[in-house]
């Protein structure tokens, strides 16, 4: 067995490479914002290689100020309490009356607000960065080596 797969490893020939695509396909977008999540150096030359001219870095890199978008997402909690406007259009009495204004999420110390595209149906979770992640160097920052510690149970 041991000589069969020898030989089939060696009589493998490794299939060549095809050649890059020259010019590199442009990119749609001209300007990427930090929800791109670009955060290194090989990220930022590919888009600069296809043609993106203004990226800005990821939310890790700390650099997003403010209320930002944390999250994007399909599933709508005004739909979902039955008070969405589109799905009040029509209904007599109630027309008019149902606006996609922003909510607040809370979930324990935490606060958010949820803001509302109703034309692509989408619900953003909006946050500002933590005052003690904003204190801490950012994850590329971090050497590679430092130690890490693992335990069997939550610490208290």
């Amino acid at each position: 067995m041991e000589k069969l797969e020898a030989a089939r490893a060696a009589a493998w020939v490794r299939p060549e490479r095809k050649a890059a695509v020259e010019p590199p396909a442009v990119f749609p977008q001209k300007e990427l914002s930090y929800l791109a999540n670009v955060y290194n150096a090989l990220a930022w030359d590919f888009y600069k290689q296809h043609g993106v001219e203004v990226i800005e870095p990821a939310y890790e890199a700390h650099q997003e100020e403010g209320e930002v978008s944390l999250m994007i997402t399909k599933h709508c909690l005004r739909f979902s309490y039955n008070l969405c406007p589109k799905q009040a259009k029509g209904v007599k009495g109630v027309m008019g009356q149902v606006r996609a204004d922003p909510m607040i999420l809370k979930s324990g110390d935490e606060t958010y607000t949820l803001k509302f595209e109703c034309r692509p149906c989408e619900m953003h979770v909006m946050g500002k960065m933590k005052k003690h992640i904003l204190k801490s160097p950012p994850p590329s920052e971090i050497p590679a080596s430092a130690p890490m510690t693992f335990f069997r149970q939550r610490p208290q």
